[in-house]
């Protein structure tokens, strides 16, 4: 397990322990004197220069004059950070601006009201305390556990163990009958949702049409289901089409799937939402790799694709069936499209992707760009939306990037011309005329109930907060 787990991850643990019990202390606090607010335990500000990150006291933060979102500790850091942020300066504007927005998600929920601590700053954390739903393991909380990410992306073993340990609803969900979106539809007193779906996209009409009170938390995890139906939505695949018609057949690729794998039975929602449709979910990623390998060394797992959950809605709720399944590629660490199109899924979606912070994204980027495989992404906020640099990447596709000026930009280019070498792009016009598409972020009305922050920016984020489409449904 220490080999797995790795130190890194064991001191991550016990700091996460650490916080949790200090939060608890004051939620007994709040609880005795409801006029007392949280303390959030924060590392305080700091530079967004990635080779700076100096601590930055309040009095003395420097920002950006255009968007007054990034943080700088001097004006050497900001004429530095200059050539990057130029880029994301008006989505970080965006973000800033946009922060009563992410309030107005909140204030749908009667509980987001306690996620307010001293000086108007916004934890999610704060959310799971009058649940009792604050914890490091499944034992504990169930699919509320937040694992700790280590190299391998999950700190605890169970975690990986999950895919095939299911639980029960009560179990996973620890909360009142009432309050759990239940998918035991043939139950004597289960409440089923209309059909055909009728919801709008607001967490307020998606709990009326579910049968779920405001008071459920449930919202926090339902995030992941409905942020898939979203992007799928928005990349043109209309959930409802199929009502009338054939039978519809959808294989989705998840990409960069990690704390997700020890929720799966959650992503059963989908089989309401896309009625008459066998979807099939296919998770890529670090955790799903780990998952399948040790599965595999146990006899849990018979292939390197195995099908972990199945789930089919009744007749009256339209019939949709739902597979989730673990895969990885064997001779990469991340996921890469085929060339060959045989291989190509009907979508990609990855979510909370960090797209414009990890190069692995650059080989899915182009050859989802040559070959018009539909593509949507999520990520915390506009500005780290706007980080990925299509332009770049379709200067390194033509083979026209500019010389590096900065170390940072030493290493990027050199990322992105070695992933177009591995890429093997052959069309190079239609891989660069879809890079220049324009991508208009959405704010994604599913996102997690949250409004946070960043050590080194003051606009609003939270998770799943905007969709972009990276390459759309051809017949979109």
């Amino acid at each position: 397990m220490s080999t797995i787990i790795g130190n890194e991850a064991r001191m991550m643990a016990a700091r996460v322990e650490l916080q949790h019990d200090l939060l608890r202390k004051q939620w007994d606090l709040h609880n005795h004197d409801p006029s007392i607010r949280f303390k959030l335990l924060t590392a305080g500000l700091q530079c967004s220069i990635s080779t700076c990150k100096k601590p930055v006291a309040k009095d003395k933060v420097k920002v950006c004059s255009a968007c007054r979102a990034v943080i700088y500790c001097s004006p050497e850091c900001a004429k530095r950070g200059w050539w990057n942020h130029k880029i994301s300066c008006p989505a970080l504007k965006s973000d800033r601006e946009d922060k009563s927005l992410f309030t107005k998600l909140l204030a749908q929920f009667p509980w987001t009201n306690i996620g307010y601590a001293e000086g108007g700053d916004f934890c999610d954390l704060l959310l799971l305390l009058p649940f009792g739903l604050l914890g490091t393991t499944r034992d504990k909380v169930g699919y509320w556990a937040l694992h700790v990410r280590g190299d391998s992306q999950l700190g605890d073993l169970k975690g990986f163990e999950a895919p095939w340990e299911r639980l029960s609803e009560e179990d996973g969900w620890r909360l009142p009958k009432a309050q759990i979106p239940s998918l035991e539809l043939s139950a004597p007193d289960a409440t089923l949702p209309s059909f055909p779906p009728n919801f709008e996209e607001t967490w307020t009409s998606y709990y009326e049409w579910r049968g779920l009170p405001i008071t459920s938390p449930a919202a926090l995890l339902l995030q992941w289901p409905m942020t898939v139906y979203a992007c799928l939505k928005e990349l043109g695949f209309d959930p409802c089409a199929a009502v009338s018609k054939p039978r519809r057949k959808l294989t989705v690729f998840y990409v960069g799937a990690r704390e997700e794998i020890c929720f799966i039975p959650l992503f059963g929602e989908l089989a309401l939402n896309f009625p008459n449709t066998d979807l099939d979910l296919v998770m890529f990623g670090p955790s799903a790799q780990m998952a399948v390998q040790l599965a595999n060394c146990r006899g849990d797992a018979q292939s390197f694709r195995p099908c972990v959950f199945e789930y089919t809605a009744l007749p009256a709720c339209g019939q949709g069936t739902v597979r989730v399944f673990l895969d990885f590629d064997p001779e990469h660490e991340y996921y890469r499209p085929s060339r060959d199109p045989a291989e190509h899924p009907d979508a990609i979606v990855a979510l909370n992707a960090g797209i414009g912070t990890y190069i692995s994204w650059f080989h899915v980027v182009m050859l989802c760009c040559e070959f018009g495989i539909p593509f949507a992404v999520t990520d915390y906020s506009q500005g780290s939306l706007s980080q990925a640099r299509m332009d770049l990447i379709e200067k390194a596709v033509n083979g026209t990037l500019p010389p590096a000026k900065t170390s940072e930009q030493t290493h990027q280019f050199a990322a992105m011309n070695q992933a177009v070498a591995e890429s093997g792009i052959v069309d190079i016009e239609t891989t660069c005329a879809a890079l220049r598409i324009e991508r208009a972020p959405k704010l994604n009305q599913f996102m997690q109930p949250n409004c946070k922050g960043s050590l080194s920016s003051l606009g609003a984020a939270s998770g799943n907060a905007y969709i972009q489409v990276i390459t759309p449904c051809p017949k979109a």
